[in-house]
């Protein structure tokens, strides 16, 4: 995904499919194969880009996911973290530089909690290209709690602002759900439900000024808009973390 396309839905995040897989096979509740399986999905193929070898691959060609999963859960003994940045708001990300670059034109990445590596995909036609980031430590995601107070703050203040400007009209856009992998706790399922729900509401608004008609009520619309998706990828990412979230 380029810098200037549309983001993705949530639920179709390439980065969350991988990291909640990998969560659940490192949790002993899903088997490698059939992750990796459920990473690739209706896709034609995915592959793994390691040019430094710093998973080990051949650094001269592709892996395919498949053979290259067990690398991924050899690499990182504990979680793997989900990030959605977006300028201002690179969390959990802490660089170096070419990673951040990587992940914000892609809108996400899979990083090893541990550090050393993290994953940004692209889209080839019908099939993905993971390629291997070295990778600082990232910072600690928010609790679950945590984030899910942040979102409701945010999204009880932008609800009062919108309202009170009569700017809030938008489409609401169809429920997919989120599809966290086997072992997740059913808090988390929710969490990871309303966030998706409120990040594609997010991008729906942000795609029009609503019922802005001055440019200073389209810019505090914005500014609100962004505010609530910002949590609400947050809310994903701390949702995502691991299974005893």
């Amino acid at each position: 995904m380029s810098a200037v396309e549309a983001p993705l839905p949530a639920s179709e995040r390439l980065s969350l499919r991988l990291v909640v897989n990998l969560n659940a096979v490192l949790h002993g509740r899903l088997a490698a194969e059939r992750a990796a399986a459920e990473v690739i999905g209706d896709d034609v193929a995915h592959h793994l880009v390691d040019p430094d070898g710093l998973l080990g691959l051949d650094p001269l060609t592709a892996t395919e996911l498949d053979d290259g999963f067990a690398a991924l859960v050899a690499a990182e003994p504990e979680r793997w973290l989900l990030a959605l940045p977006v300028p201002g708001a690179l969390a959990p990300l802490r660089g170096p530089v070419a990673l951040n670059t990587a992940a914000l034109a892609a809108g996400e990445a899979a990083v090893a909690e541990g550090g050393s590596v993290a994953l940004v995909p692209h889209r080839v036609g019908q099939a993905v290209q993971w390629r291997v980031h070295a990778a600082a430590r990232p910072f600690a995601p928010p609790t679950l709690y945590e984030a899910e107070r942040e979102l409701s703050e945010a999204v009880l203040r932008a609800a009062t602002t919108l309202t009170h400007l009569d700017v809030a009209s938008g489409t609401r856009p169809r429920d997919r759900g989120t599809a966290l992998a086997p072992g997740y706790p059913p808090r988390a399922r929710l969490a990871a439900d309303r966030a998706a729900r409120l990040l594609a509401a997010c991008d729906e608004a942000l795609a029009t000024d609503g019922a802005a008609i001055t440019l200073h009520e389209a810019e505090v619309r914005s500014r609100e808009l962004r505010v609530v998706r910002t949590a609400a990828g947050q809310a994903l990412c701390a949702a995502a973390g691991w299974p005893e979230a």
